[in-house]
């Protein structure tokens, strides 16, 4: 799991993207926006209940660590480093979800 910052209109209008992502099938499993709080990641997780996770690996976010309690857990940044390269294509993709963007424009044909 992990979670993507971006803004609607305005940087103080926040929005945060979270999400699931299968590293077997290199797939998202399910995504939900919000804000940055528990509730946001507890809707996610009800997304996932019929999912029968078995690990979960995310980054050291805190509420991760609280949420996840009780559950096969894994913190580290090795184990995110698919869905952190499924969020530098979406920012490469989607221009507005990033803050420093590296788009390449491919102008009358010429790379």
């Amino acid at each position: 799991m992990d979670e993507q910052w971006g803004y609607v209109g305005a940087k103080s209008r926040q929005r945060w993207l979270f999400y699931a992502y299968d590293r077997l099938r290199k797939t998202v499993v399910a995504h939900v926006f919000g804000e940055r709080t528990m509730a946001t990641l507890g809707r996610l997780m009800s997304l996932l209940s019929p999912f029968d996770v078995v690990i979960w690996m995310t980054d050291g976010w805190p509420l991760y660590e609280s949420r996840l309690k009780g559950k096969l857990h894994v913190i580290s940044k090795r184990y995110t480093q698919r869905i952190e390269r499924h969020n530098l294509n979406l920012r490469q993709h989607l221009a507005r979800l990033g803050t420093e963007v590296a788009v390449v424009l491919k102008i009358g044909g010429a790379a």
